[in-house]
């Protein structure tokens, strides 16, 4: 029998993401389903990290409220923390309710609070970290206090490089403040790295070369075991709830309305691909968080785009509850993102027997293997191509539905986090 060993599990992008809107994203969900598996894992004891910061807002944050597991620092916070909590709190209620005056007069007020907080800050005990052999982080880099602790092994799961390659969309990574480039700023090579792909990988070392290939491990994500293939009944329902026309067959969509992602040159070539064909029975239904111009933009783009707006539709956030049904549903599923990471949503397609159209770049192979349509992202001819070939050929759609169901079954969350489990336990059997 294994000596279980302690392992502290930074919690901080759930607690930033506790809210159910747009702004959760694929590394929510994939840091919710590590959790869950290091969670029924009996080697390990585990224990909870947050940043400070964000400690009293823990208690609002639905997910964890299942586990029961001690948040370690949770002791650094001082009244003097409290209060400042407090009164940010009323701070952010006043702007809410626009009250410009009072507003500002808080915030004079919380400058001068933080100043007193930083002068009599307390120095944080690190004996309480004795006990803890590893430490992993689902995103963000590993803590100032935790690095300094040479007895703690470090892992920490990297998503992409996209910040890295495509910059031009991120705005606070061209103004230097953004959580990512810290986290790039503190890879070394002493810590260890699981990545999401071998397309991952590979960018890493290229792009870090501070990193250690040798501590590099690649473990493939995979979506909850809810996505599976949903009745119609359930469809309907779902259709029906987001006020999605009931009388037409749709294709789907769900990301982040986002440059990167591609949606204005797949929703093009859709309305080409309607226009050529002269098609009146199939929309584009778009789930995800909005961006703000993506319908201006979109009528720049497309001239003629009034007379179709009625078959692009923001359906928005869509509940977790009902992502399956929509996925069954769909036509096929379309994502020719320009770069990814992994590609949770054509996963989760694929699991519920949709037909996908993905690019052929990053990541994506990796993920749908030839289970789809595979396309070059910058391409409209491939992509009007791929959609005229799932819609006039049904064979074809239920082929690559059950090719991507078999696809699916070989992803697992505890395939991955077994694969992370066995990383570190070796590299503490050989301290």
């Amino acid at each position: 029998m294994q000596e279980k060993l302690n392992l502290l599990f930074d919690i901080t992008i759930l607690v930033v993401n506790r809210k159910m809107d747009g702004c959760r994203s694929g590394i929510y969900f994939t840091a919710a389903n590590i959790l869950d598996e290091f969670y029924k894992r009996e080697e390990f004891n585990l224990f909870f990290y947050c940043d400070k910061k964000l400690i009293p807002a823990i208690e609002e944050t639905d997910i964890l409220k299942k586990y029961n597991c001690p948040v370690i620092n949770y002791e650094d916070m001082t009244t003097e923390d409290w209060e400042y909590v407090k009164l940010k709190a009323k701070r952010n209620k006043m702007k809410k309710e626009k009250k410009a005056l009072q507003k500002t007069l808080m915030s004079i007020l919380l400058f001068f609070f933080s100043l007193k907080m930083k002068l009599s800050a307390k120095t944080i005990n690190l004996s309480k970290y004795d006990k803890i052999n590893a430490f992993f982080s689902p995103c963000y880099r590993i803590p100032e206090e935790i690095r300094e602790l040479k007895h703690i092994k470090k892992y920490t799961l990297l998503h992409d490089t996209i910040p890295l390659i495509l910059p031009q969309y991120f705005a606070d990574i061209q103004k230097g403040n953004s959580w990512y480039l810290k986290l790039v700023d503190t890879i070394n090579k002493e810590d260890y790295y699981f990545t999401n792909s071998e397309s991952t990988k590979r960018d890493f070392i290229k792009y870090a070369p501070s990193i250690n290939p040798a501590h590099i491990t690649t473990t493939l994500l995979a979506c909850a075991e809810t996505f599976k293939p949903s009745s119609p009944d359930k469809t309907a329902a779902a259709v029906k709830k987001y006020n999605l026309p009931q009388d037409k067959k749709y294709i789907f969509s769900l990301c982040t309305l986002e440059p990167r992602k591609n949606l204005i040159r797949a929703v093009k070539c859709f309305i080409e691909f309607i226009n050529k064909n002269n098609i009146d029975d199939l929309v584009f239904i778009l789930g995800g968080g909005s961006w703000k111009g993506f319908i201006e933009q979109l009528e720049q783009e497309v001239p003629e785009f009034d007379k179709y707006r009625d078959k692009i539709i923001k359906a928005g956030y869509i509940d977790d509850e009902d992502l399956s049904p929509l996925y069954s549903g769909a036509e096929w599923f379309v994502y020719t993102s320009q770069y990814e990471g992994f590609g949770l949503p054509p996963l989760e397609a694929m699991s519920c027997g949709c037909p996908v159209i993905t690019s052929n770049n990053s990541s994506l192979p990796e993920v749908v293997g030839d289970a789809g349509i595979m396309i070059d992202w910058d391409s409209d001819e491939q992509h009007i191509k791929a959609y005229e070939n799932y819609y006039f050929n049904a064979s074809l759609r239920k082929q690559n539905s059950q090719n991507g169901i078999n696809r699916a079954k070989t992803f697992s969350w505890a395939k991955c986090v077994d694969l992370m489990s066995n990383i570190i336990y070796k590299e503490l059997s050989n301290v």
